[in-house]
């Protein structure tokens, strides 16, 4: 008898208590899917300039902003919106100067190329 009494008053207070009330949410945004498009290969790659004359860097990618002479290399600096490149030469044992050395800075327009930006940069050079 003590159980039914236990059990019919526990009948009654969860009678007694108020209904919860739904609160229906949105349901979540949807995700968006960037599709990032890889960029076409460089038109000219920095490994194509190494070792070459100073006339034939010329030629190919036009006059430099700046020449300096140091004291085993002459350098010249290639600068535009893009970027600006440092192209390194030195004397070889025929006293002929040759690429040695090509360095890229200033990557602005070129921060997503990841593992690609010195070939951009220095495509961004070439004459036409």
């Amino acid at each position: 008898m003590k159980i039914f009494l236990i059990l019919f008053s526990g009948l009654i207070l969860v009678s007694c208590t108020e209904p919860q009330k739904l609160v229906k949410t949105p349901p979540p945004a949807p995700v968006e899917v960037i599709i990032v498009a890889k960029p076409p290969e460089p038109r000219f790659k920095m490994s194509n300039i190494m070792g070459l004359e100073r006339n034939t860097v010329e030629n190919i990618l036009g006059q430099p902003s700046l020449k300096r002479v140091e004291k085993e290399a002459e350098v010249w600096l290639y600068d535009n919106q893009f970027c600006n490149a440092h192209v390194y030469f030195y004397e070889d044992d025929n006293s002929a100067m040759h690429v040695q050395y090509v360095e890229t800075a200033e990557e602005k327009g070129l921060v997503e190329l990841t593992g690609q930006r010195a070939d951009f940069c220095i495509s961004t050079f070439l004459q036409d």
